[in-house]
């Protein structure tokens, strides 16, 4: 071990980022290596894709690999020399004269054999500096690693917010037109419902707003905070090993403050408005479709589509893979060219599923996915314990509650109209406007796992 470590040159012990010897060492795709503290932070701060600070090759990965480490008195140099002279000042016990090589387990100071034998420390265990500078570093790399997988989260939570944000008033205002499109059709005496209902929407909207403003300033200060006690941390596993002991001690609890302190993400949804006389007159186009069995396409990329998806919706790791969900389709019979027709669909018992109107001529292929042209579908997707409401065309998110018994669908041909009903609620869920339907639709339902 000792002829290997000296066959090591300073610069192969020697990060290229902080100038000093690795902590923590990792190797990238290149080869080279770095302290996993410098490269976490440079390549957070980076605008480019993560390339290699030496190089410059882009590098996605990190391959985590031991590194011998020589001791830094192995390779001695004029300053280093001196820095050992001063820290072995520092450590000679001023009452006996002695060196301080041993270190209380109580309260983890620093003594000489002398003094770990005095009526106050004699009854402590006591560990020899080495061993315990040791233990410590690793308890330190530990808490840097716990600390840099929290702020990792919070800035996965931080985007969400801020991608809510972005198109949550382009979300209002669209919401806002397909409800107005609705009134219109139902009686005069609706006006004033249909008033209260855009006045309460309009009231919700800019509550939960604030609420995500204020979550993402509570999680941009957090990720303030995370980052300092990361480059805290960094600087002092880069520090002389006398006051590591007693240093580790307040970053742990400043640690458990911070982790009691993460803010969480909000969860925005807005309330399912009962629209009076909807159901009924919807109930007016009621038909009843049956499947066509002999239709055997497979939609293999819709599937795949459906299960990145959700795995897209999972914030909780981003090294997600795409979901196990088994999906199943089938067509309706009924081809619609004309009219307004109106059916319903149990979803009580699935968690993923699919359901909507596509152009007929999707049954003879099976090349169809999510951004396909002609196809009219609302999602429901299963994350965790939460779902997600999703209309094609283009995928836009849905911020309301689920229907958890029967979904009705609408289609007016003519007017080009697509609206998905929670019939236990009356309520809308969303439609598709203004639509120009030019070919034969069919109804399709996709089913998923639970």
């Amino acid at each position: 071990m000792a002829s290997a470590v000296t066959q090591c040159s300073t610069s192969e012990l020697t990060c290229s980022i902080c100038t000093d010897y690795l902590t923590d060492p990792v190797t990238i795709c290149c080869g080279h290596r770095f302290c996993n503290p410098c490269l976490c932070l440079l390549w957070e701060d980076a605008l480019t894709p993560n390339c290699c600070p030496v190089c410059r090759e882009i590098s996605q990965q990190m391959y985590f690999k031991r590194i011998i480490f020589a001791e830094k008195q192995a390779i001695p140099t004029g300053e280093s020399v001196s820095c050992q002279l001063s820290s072995s000042a520092m450590l000679i016990c001023g009452r006996h004269q002695e060196i301080k090589n041993l270190i209380c387990a109580t309260d983890r100071s620093l003594l000489c054999f002398l003094c770990s034998q005095s009526p106050r420390h004699a009854t402590h265990k006591h560990y020899m500096t080495k061993e315990a500078d040791e233990y410590y570093r690793k308890k330190l790399l530990i808490q840097m690693k716990s600390i840099w997988k929290k702020k990792q989260k919070n800035q996965r939570n931080l985007n969400r917010e801020t991608n809510i944000i972005r198109t949550w008033k382009v979300f209002i205002h669209l919401r806002s037109m397909m409800i107005s499109a609705e009134y219109p059709k139902v009686c005069q005496y609706l006006r004033e419902e249909e008033q209260k209902h855009l006045e309460g929407l309009a009231r919700e909207g800019r509550i939960v707003f604030e609420q995500l403003k204020i979550s993402q300033t509570r999680m941009a200060k957090m990720s303030v905070l995370l980052r300092g006690m990361f480059e805290k941390l960094k600087e002092m596993s880069c520090k002389a090993d006398v006051n590591l002991p007693q240093d580790l001690g307040d970053i742990m609890k400043r640690n458990e403050f911070l982790r009691l302190a993460m803010p969480q993400p909000v969860n925005p949804q807005l309330s399912a408005w009962t629209i009076t006389g909807m159901s009924e007159r919807l109930n007016f186009f009621r038909v009843y479709i049956t499947m066509d069995h002999k239709i055997c396409s497979n939609h293999k990329l819709l599937f795949e589509d459906l299960r990145h998806l959700q795995c897209s919706l999972d914030d909780t790791d981003m090294s997600c893979t795409p979901t196990s969900t088994q999906y199943t389709s089938s067509w309706g019979a009924q081809i619609l060219t004309s009219g307004k027709h109106y059916w319903e669909v149990d979803v009580k018992d699935s968690c993923n599923w699919v359901i909507g109107l596509c152009r007929e001529a999707w049954t003879k292929r099976n090349d169809m996915r999510l951004d396909s042209e002609g196809i009219f579908l609302l999602l429901c997707l299963k994350v965790d314990d939460h779902f997600s409401l999703l209309s094609t065309s283009p995928l836009l998110p849905h911020y309301i509650p689920r229907p958890q018994g029967w979904l009705g669908v609408f289609l007016d041909y003519e007017c080009g109209i697509v609206s998905f009903v929670n019939v236990a609620q009356s309520s809308l869920i969303c439609s598709f406007l203004s639509r120009i339907f030019y070919f034969p639709l069919r109804p399709f339902i996709c089913h998923g796992s639970k």
